[in-house]
């Protein structure tokens, strides 16, 4: 006998409700109409199971069955509910935590950076503990092509993104880079590794590192951040918490919805190796 599912403060769970969601799960990951016969050695249930639990939801709508082939899909009821939590989730409310981790796991400030109108848009910070801090805070927008978080929307978020920017770029320190040509080269080694730096391209004396964060479409949604001086943000120090920041992006990613089987393996988080 198949032993009973029970949640992570050891409650039994309702089995009805386990295995209508274990069909509306195994639904979702079909990108065409599905047989009973299918649909139940999926999720692992006597068939007869399955259309008891199919005809409540497609009398519920969140279930449509197609009337020439008689398979299922989903229905219009599942994707008024995924709106409606698009609509209710602040972005910021769920990161909160996980960006205290972040802090925790790199000692440094945490950011959850946006993109809005040509820029990076700072939405939420867990500031480090040490007396030397940066001077990002929620609200400030900085430019694209010199920030690591801008440099993930460059490289992820498709051309248009990139069409944006015009030459010359404007310099703000020594290392920024004022060629795209030059930043066009630094993106695609963004694209293999799965992460940004940025090396005091905005403000001298400070490195950021940044990873991107996509949502249940499987789009890039915002970047989690670490900055930091130089002095204790060293490239050594980068290579040492990379993975543990892209494990943390992954999981916040996940909260927002995004599944990778659903939505293709997005790039930035397949664990690329760190140089």
């Amino acid at each position: 006998m198949k032993e009973r599912r029970r949640t992570a403060f050891g409650r039994p769970t309702v089995q009805s409700v386990d295995r209508t969601l274990d069909v509306l799960e195994a639904l979702s990951t079909r990108r065409t109409p599905t047989g009973i016969s299918e649909l139940a050695h999926h999720v692992g249930l006597h068939v007869s199971t399955v259309h008891r639990l199919l005809a409540t939801l497609v009398d519920r709508g969140y279930v449509r069955q197609d009337p020439d082939s008689s398979r299922y899909h989903l229905g219009s009821r599942i994707f008024a509910l995924a709106s409606a939590a698009d609509i209710h989730l602040d972005l910021r409310l769920v990161a909160r935590p996980l960006l205290e981790r972040l802090m925790r796991i790199a000692g440094e400030t945490a950011n959850l950076v946006t993109y809005g109108e040509g820029e990076v848009v700072y939405l939420e910070q867990v500031e480090s503990m040490h007396l030397v801090k940066m001077f990002t805070q929620p609200g400030m927008r900085a430019p694209l092509f010199c920030t690591a978080s801008g440099k993930l929307f460059l490289a992820f978020g498709g051309e248009s993104t990139k069409a944006m920017l015009k030459e010359p770029l404007t310099r703000h320190t020594a290392n920024t880079i004022t060629s795209l040509t030059a930043l066009d080269t630094q993106l695609k080694q963004i694209r293999r590794d799965g992460y940004a730096i940025d090396n005091e391209e905005m403000e001298e004396g400070v490195r950021c590192l940044a990873v991107p964060i996509y949502d249940r479409r499987g789009e890039l949604c915002g970047a989690l951040s670490i900055s930091g001086p130089t002095t204790r943000m060293t490239p050594a120090r980068v290579t040492t918490i990379v993975n543990q920041v892209k494990d943390v992006a992954k999981e916040l990613s996940r909260q927002l919805g995004y599944d990778a089987q659903v939505a293709g393996v997005a790039p930035a988080l397949n664990g690329a190796h760190v140089n």
